[in-house]
């Protein structure tokens, strides 16, 4: 494993006992939303807005929608009853069928990423008590990379021997963080830290990890001066940091994001970051991004002469910012696809709130 300013062996040679992944289950709600189902909704939530001001900003979000490369997001459909916790426990069921493990063979349950049901105790103990399991249970906290250190978390235990199989679920299931109040025109300014809200899918996945003889490297950069960037502010959240003109711009446990600056930020950290890992783009079979924008990630290939062909970009078109889910969620369409396979050589580059990017490669 590697941080810091450690420069790691940038050849695939993987020796060792460390980690695989088994499978990845996931499950994804029912109602389709579409970029016409949001500008519609924009409208809806927008009264007694000028018309000049509504047929503006709507003007504006279809522009980005186009750039970014966002088309569909699905949300839970409330006329069918749907909850967060059905998706969850059907993609760890989903997950335990494909690995042919029972809830009984899971040593250590980790819940990740941002959408969640509580601050206390953790959410991975309510899903292990679902599923009748015994085993070990935490969450980690880290936006969009929480998959990610997850990973990272049971690579080091198993390292240790401390674990056989280890379960690594989410929940984003986050269109509240930012509906309805941030579908409420105010003044064109809004669209600079809102827009990104207009992206959020829902999915819930769960993977199952185990040991092996393939061996990881991981890589960071985090960048804490762009922390304010990207935020979901709780209620008293002024007692525990110094202020900031970016925190709280759409109100408590509302999403913000300031897409553009988050992008070009992306776009100058990540890349020299994976070059860390990788040092002929061309030797691993398939990357994946955080898909945030598939648009983006492409045009930063294009700059940094990745090869773009081996950028999987199709989570989310298909499926929105679906936040900690995306990268399970593009390894799952990929093996759907046929276009990830067993020994193929992989690398994530994912970039999340915080900031923080990292790098991350292995053999599949």
């Amino acid at each position: 494993m590697y941080r810091g300013d450690q420069l790691p062996n940038n050849k695939f040679e993987l020796r060792g006992v460390n980690m695989r992944i088994d499978s990845v289950g996931v499950k994804v709600p029912s109602r389709k939303v579409t970029n016409a189902d949001i500008l519609q909704l924009l409208e809806e939530h927008s009264n007694g807005v000028s018309p000049i001001l509504l047929k503006t900003y709507q003007r504006m979000v279809r522009g980005l929608f186009t750039m970014a490369g966002s088309e569909i997001r699905y949300a839970r459909d409330e006329k069918k009853n749907e909850k967060a916790c059905h998706f969850i426990i059907g993609a760890m069921k989903e997950a335990l069928e494909k690995a042919d493990l029972t809830a009984g063979d899971i040593d250590l349950l980790i819940y990740c990423g941002v959408g969640k049901g509580f601050l206390e105790p953790a959410n991975a103990y309510f899903y292990a008590q679902h599923m009748h399991m015994t085993c070990s249970c935490f969450d980690i906290v880290d936006a969009c990379m929480s998959w990610i250190r997850a990973l990272e978390i049971s690579y080091e235990f198993f390292k240790s021997g401390r674990y056989k199989h280890v379960m690594i679920l989410n929940g984003e299931f986050n269109i509240h963080h930012g509906y309805p109040d941030n579908f409420k025109i105010e003044h064109l300014r809004q669209i600079e830290y809102t827009f990104p809200t207009y992206t959020i899918g829902e999915a819930a996945t769960a993977t199952i990890v185990s040991p092996s003889d393939q061996e990881w490297k991981f890589a960071y950069k985090s960048v804490p001066a762009l922390a304010d960037l990207c935020t979901i502010p709780l209620d008293g959240y002024e007692n525990f940091v110094e202020p900031s003109k970016r925190l709280g711009k759409n109100g408590i446990n509302n999403f913000v994001s300031y897409g553009k600056d988050l992008f070009d930020a992306a776009n100058k950290y990540l890349a020299p970051l994976v070059k860390q890992l990788v040092s002929d783009w061309n030797e691993p079979d398939i990357y994946f991004p955080h898909a945030a924008s598939d648009a983006a990630y492409l045009t930063a290939s294009k700059v940094h002469l990745l090869p773009a062909e081996k950028m999987f970009a199709k989570v989310f078109p298909a499926f929105g910012n679906i936040v900690s889910a995306s990268i399970p969620m593009g390894m799952y369409m990929a093996q759907n696809e046929g276009l990830l396979k067993r020994g193929h050589k992989v690398v994530f580059c994912p970039a999340s709130a915080g900031m923080v990017y990292a790098a991350v490669r292995f053999v599949f």
